[in-house]
């Protein structure tokens, strides 16, 4: 409970300091601090200044600054504790980037229902970017798969978004495969659309559902099935299993706002 209370009170603190300095203010602030652990849990905590995700203003360049500084300064440590053989320290390091990368990605995707913010192309491709990193920092770091179907899962969603459905199926039957690969047994996860039903792991479903989105953008009859199969499991689940209900009921609305977004754009 301690843990909590301090964690909303740094959040309100960081909310303060942006809301009278600005962008620049909160990262000196932040930058202030001498402890470079310290520094490293305080960047995650400052996109509180930037939420809810689905506010009509969003200055995405301050959003950008704030996560880039943040892993910058992550792998200027992660970078001095290799230089003095601390491996662990290094990793953890690292993994601090990693998690900026893809909080940023996320923020930046065009998926949250009832998010109508704008994106210019550049902040599509920075997303594309930062999801690419996490991609390639998860598997350095030797996250389990469902950890690096996530960023997959970003990676996807952005190549959407800039016009590429053929490299977001492909990405994001991938996080399908690994979040199948997570769940059930080698040899089941030859096959994840087998898994797709009501009651199943939210991330195979929901990647399901994503990549039946990109079949359809392509002109696969396959993908409206796929699709509505994803979000009949999600509909059955939110009835009958109440311990996954608010999940499931946030991935049928995740997938709803996207296809609903992205057959209007055509």
């Amino acid at each position: 409970m301690a843990e909590v209370e301090k964690k909303t009170e740094l959040e309100a603190r960081l909310r303060e300091v942006f809301e009278k300095a600005g962008v620049h203010g909160l990262i000196g602030h932040i930058q202030a601090v001498l402890d470079p652990e310290e520094r490293r849990s305080l960047y995650p905590l400052a996109r509180v200044a930037y939420q809810p995700r689905n506010a009509a203003r969003k200055n995405w360049d301050d959003l950008i600054l704030l996560a880039n500084t943040g892993m910058e300064d992550a792998l200027r440590q992660s970078e001095n504790a290799r230089a003095k053989g601390d491996a662990d320290l290094a990793k953890k390091c690292l993994d601090a980037a990693n998690i900026l990368a893809y909080n940023l990605a996320a923020d930046l995707a065009e998926c949250w229902p009832g998010d109508e913010a704008p994106r210019e192309r550049r902040h599509l491709e920075t997303g594309l970017r930062v999801a690419s990193q996490a991609v390639v920092w998860r598997h350095e770091l030797g996250k389990p798969p469902d950890r690096r179907a996530m960023a997959y899962w970003a990676v996807g969603m952005h190549q959407l978004s800039l016009g590429n459905p053929a490299e977001a199926l492909g990405a994001w039957e991938t996080a399908l495969k690994l979040a199948a690969e997570a769940v059930v047994p080698a040899k089941g996860a030859l096959d994840p659309l087998a898994h797709v039903k009501a009651g199943a792991d939210f991330g195979i479903v929901l990647y399901a559902g994503y990549a039946g989105i990109a079949r359809k953008a392509l002109g696969d009859p396959a993908g409206a099935k796929q699709y509505e199969q994803a979000c009949a499991a999600f509909t059955e689940t939110s009835a009958k299993f109440p311990d996954q209900k608010e999940d499931a009921e946030f991935g049928l609305d995740q997938l709803r706002w996207v296809q609903k977004k992205f057959a209007a754009r055509g």
